[in-house]
């Protein structure tokens, strides 16, 4: 492994979790105002986005499980930007990646 593979910044990080849905809505508004996107699915499923992460993710999901009154299991995801491609069409209709 390179020095570069292994000093890639967090570019995202996914959140999946299941909430009392009591508390659905204020660990949405409380997420929100964090800076992070969310998708609720149904009752009691959340998909939590957060886009170029600043500050300690701890942080935020201590936050969630004090507004919860209790800890549950939330999935955590980071996505780097190893490569990033703009796709173009050409005058032809054939589909070209510029870098």
């Amino acid at each position: 492994m390179s020095a570069e593979e292994t000093t890639l910044s967090i570019e995202l990080i996914r959140w999946t979790f299941n909430v009392d849905p009591a508390h659905r809505a204020e660990i949405e508004s409380y997420l929100v105002d964090q800076g992070l996107e969310v998708l609720v699915r149904g009752e009691e499923t959340m998909v939590a986005t957060w886009d170029e992460p600043e500050g300690d993710p701890s942080e935020v999901i201590e936050g969630m499980w004090a507004i919860a009154g209790a800890n549950f299991e939330v999935t955590h995801e980071e996505f780097h930007r190893a490569n990033l491609f703009v796709y173009e069409a050409e005058a032809d209709d054939e589909v070209k990646a510029v870098a």
